[in-house]
């Protein structure tokens, strides 16, 4: 009977390119802790801005941003803050990790290093805070649009828009490393709807804002697009794991009959 770990290797195999080399035996052991640092980071993340909100009065997560509870007045800004650095060590974690395992493929370190890129953006995006509430403050907007905020708060929407095209471009770096093969495959269809989706949300989103000139469902947009970042990672950091673990199970004895 095959056992569900022989299961999920055989899987991984036949998603691999042919010939993909195992991990070195002293790559594998750091790769599965790094690996699992980078879920506990999503995690964290996830549980950082839940638990900002729910103490955060008059919160709006449909409404407002997950960046919004660290800003200047927020009731508890130091959780958005120290998550935000969190989530960004668990990007370079994951980067880390990845470099052993694209040893030797096309294009082997355009992935990790836009990983660890993102994690430099999301550890910046904690100093960098806001001065206000944009999304549901009419002031603060208008503050903002006309150039009336400080460094920090400008600094910070750029670091964001680069956080986010740097995610959005691994899975295409990453389907190249991996090309040809199923699991290339597979990334490049599941980055290009991801791409879609989001090219219609930010629509859907400018033509709320157009209607109704403020407060439209800003945080729903951008914890949809965090949803799609969390499972990548945990996908990405899940394959490593099974990844370094391959060998063990392909050098592990035979059940005797």
């Amino acid at each position: 009977m095959v056992s569900p770990a022989a299961a999920v290797a055989g899987a991984g195999r036949w998603l691999a390119p042919s010939g993909w080399p195992a991990f070195p035996d002293e790559d594998r052991t750091r790769v599965r802790l790094l690996a699992w640092l980078a879920i506990w980071a999503q995690v964290l993340f996830v549980l950082g801005w839940i638990v900002g909100g729910l103490l955060e009065r008059g919160y709006s997560p449909v409404r407002q941003y997950t960046s919004e509870l660290g800003r200047h007045g927020a009731a508890h800004p130091w959780i958005f803050n120290l998550v935000v650095v969190l989530w960004g060590l668990g990007f370079i974690a994951l980067a880390i990790a990845m470099f052993p395992a694209l040893r030797a493929r096309p294009w082997a370190r355009v992935a990790p290093s836009l990983f660890l890129l993102a994690g430099v953006f999301a550890i910046a995006i904690g100093p960098l805070r806001l001065d206000c509430a944009a999304a549901v403050d009419r002031i603060c907007s208008a503050r903002q649009h006309a150039g009336l905020l400080s460094w920090r708060e400008y600094g910070h929407v750029w670091v964001s828009f680069g956080l986010e095209l740097t995610l959005l471009l691994t899975p295409f770096a990453l389907a190249r490393s991996l090309w040809p093969g199923r699991l290339a495959r597979l990334i490049l269809t599941a980055a290009g709807a991801v791409a879609t989706l989001l090219l219609l949300f930010l629509l859907v989103g400018v033509s709320v804002g157009a209607h109704t000139h403020h407060g439209g469902p800003d945080g729903l947009w951008q914890r949809l697009w965090l949803l799609v970042v969390n499972g990548w990672v945990l996908l990405c950091a899940g394959a490593l794991i099974l990844d370094a673990g391959r060998h063990d199970v392909a050098q592990a004895p035979a059940p005797v009959a």
